[in-house]
């Protein structure tokens, strides 16, 4: 069997750690190398993962010619450093969202895959999901007539660190939880956002430096509505990270999909609620897939083009809050 050679550049992202679990579990994937720049994290990712070759430096991991792909998952900021490092290193590229926290940034990452040759693939994982694959096929399929509206919530509990700081991150729950959703309505609608309209509310943690809660309005090209919650508004008790629900509203029906349903909650006398999932493993499905791309010579089904237009309707959720008022798409 083929396999692709990966390296994962940076523990820093919560998902790295189930992304190399993925690789550990893959036949066709093999976790050869892995860099961090926290000595600590690094340490304890080749402890669990069972890597021997690990790196304080990229570049010199970059330079080995059995690493055939990378993973991005560093704090927001540094996905453009390391991405075009790795493309023009003649690496594949799959890198966490957001793809960068500018434009300038992101449009800079994917014109270095493009020159380079190399495969570019944004991790929107919930385009692999089962649930949310068989809404794609129900709306493709007609069932749902045109569709007119698109309502979401991403909800998850602050994930602390460096997530709270905005040099690090590029913002606060907007910029985590808007791009996943922006990318599933811009996917089900095969259309562009015309006009974001976002308002931010009180914080929910008074001494947070950077929002937690905010409600978006989003007008579609082709007349569609979108709105996202996209709040940190899960208590840390909660027993689960957040949520994916959508509500689709077509001329023929109505889709609900609420990604993660698939769980039972557990509830011991004297124990806090525990809640355990065994639906789709959304993450191993999307490395699956890039591996697939790799090795196929394909072209991903989120490419780095979709990780940009969806960081703009993030960036367009800012402006407009600070604005008080829509603002259009593109951003110049």
């Amino acid at each position: 069997m083929k396999k692709v050679r990966f390296a994962i550049l940076s523990f820093a992202h919560i998902h790295a750690w189930s992304y190399a679990r993925v690789l550990r579990e893959l036949e066709s994937a093999e976790l050869v190398a892995i860099y961090d720049d926290n000595p600590d994290r690094l340490r304890e990712a080749a402890v669990k993962f069972d890597v021997v070759n690990m790196y304080d430096d990229y570049s010199a991991l970059l330079q080995r010619e059995d690493v055939d792909a990378v993973i991005v998952t560093s704090e927001n900021v540094k996905h453009k450093e390391l991405a075009v490092a790795a493309a023009e290193a003649g690496k594949h590229i799959l890198v966490e969202k957001p793809i960068a926290t500018t434009l300038d940034d992101a449009w800079e990452i994917v014109k270095a895959a493009e020159k380079a040759g190399v495969k570019l693939q944004q991790a929107f994982v919930m385009r692999y999901h089962d649930a949310t694959v068989e809404v794609k096929r129900l709306i493709e399929g007609g069932e749902l007539g045109d569709v007119l509206a698109i309502t979401a919530t991403n909800h998850g509990k602050y994930p602390g660190g460096w997530f709270g700081v905005e040099l690090l991150a590029g913002g606060g729950a907007i910029m985590d939880h808007t791009v996943h959703v922006a990318d599933l309505m811009r996917w089900y609608l095969s259309d562009e956002v015309e006009e974001v309209y976002a308002l931010i509310g009180e914080n929910i943690r008074e001494w947070l430096r950077i929002e937690d809660c905010a409600l978006i309005s989003l007008k579609f090209r082709e007349g569609a509505l979108g709105s996202i919650d996209c709040s940190w508004s899960r208590p840390g008790t909660w027993p689960l990270w957040g949520d994916m629900w959508l509500g689709i509203f077509g001329t023929e029906g109505y889709v609900v999909v609420d990604a993660f349903r698939p769980c039972i909650d557990v509830v011991v006398e004297g124990r806090p609620l525990r809640w355990e999932y065994f639906g789709c493993d959304a993450d191993r499905e999307m490395i699956k897939d890039f591996i697939r791309v790799v090795l196929e010579d394909e072209t991903p089904r989120a490419t780095g083009v979709d990780g940009v237009k969806a960081l703009e309707v993030a960036l367009a959720a800012y402006e407009s809050a600070k604005r008080g008022e829509p603002v259009k798409l593109p951003l110049k």
